[in-house]
């Protein structure tokens, strides 16, 4: 969505600005039609950093983006995904009393993180251990079923199928992602509607990122394309600026 908004204030086409404009309308009702609260709450995070840190295009714009998201929004959920997304803060919500409920699945995930703290259970073997490992797998042997199922957090799911270096080095790829596009911005122009367009894609990028980082707290994420193609197009614009600045610099003599 980020990129739709970059795209929608950086294009010079008209046709390019209006299929911008629908592939954001597109984006967001693909959001409702999901009924993932967690990417409500992704949802939440990229339009609050659009609306308060996108400095690159003027606060009113961005306001009105957020309005027509909004609308958006409210013209087409249903009841049932505001019901829905009601249950977020619910205590009798499934996922905090629910064995099979996130809370208890991060519980199990930070055991196996524990239990195996320098290589993991294994790469995607989440699954695997919640079937072998977690306390009630032995139910198995009486014809009892237990679900396999997966960490529902990209953050668990690194620890426990890599271990603990394993899940610092993936937050440290995702910390210095933030760090180099913080970096890549050119000091001149600082701001307000810049028209660099490596001040406006620092920014989308770092929208798209905020809103990927929410997201994995609820999914499991570790090996999404999407990630490392994020990741990829941020060390790319940041190896662009760092050639810019030095093309530009005189040498002495």
């Amino acid at each position: 969505m980020p990129f739709g908004l970059y795209f929608l204030h950086a294009a010079r086409r008209a046709r390019a600005r209006a299929l911008a404009a629908v592939g954001l309308a597109v984006l967001t009702v693909a959001f409702v039609r999901t009924g993932s609260r967690g990417g409500f709450i992704a949802l939440l995070a990229v339009v609050l950093f659009v609306v308060f840190r996108y400095s690159a295009i003027r606060l009113r714009w961005r306001a009105w983006a957020a309005v027509i998201v909004a609308l958006v929004v409210i013209g087409t959920a249903t009841g049932q995904y505001w019901e829905q997304m009601g249950t977020i803060l619910s205590d009798a919500d499934y996922n905090r009393t629910d064995q099979s409920g996130r809370m208890q699945i991060w519980s199990r995930g930070v055991s196996y993180m524990l239990s195996h703290p320098l290589l993991g259970v294994g790469p995607d073997n989440f699954r695997t251990a919640e079937g072998t490992l977690s306390d009630f797998a032995d139910r198995q042997q009486f014809g009892v079923g237990v679900r396999w199922t997966a960490a529902h957090n990209a953050f668990v799911q690194v620890g426990a199928e890599l271990g603990l270096p394993g899940l610092v080095l993936f937050i440290g790829i995702l910390a210095s992602a933030f760090v180099g596009l913080r970096r890549a911005r050119p000091s001149d122009p600082a701001g307000i509607d810049s028209p660099n367009r490596q001040t406006q894609l620092a920014q989308a990028l770092t929208g798209s990122l905020i809103g990927f980082t929410v997201g994995a707290f609820f999914l499991s994420l570790a090996y999404s394309e999407m990630l490392y193609a994020l990741l990829a197009f941020s060390v790319g614009l940041r190896k662009l600026t760092t050639a810019a600045k030095g093309a530009t610099v005189t040498p002495l003599g």
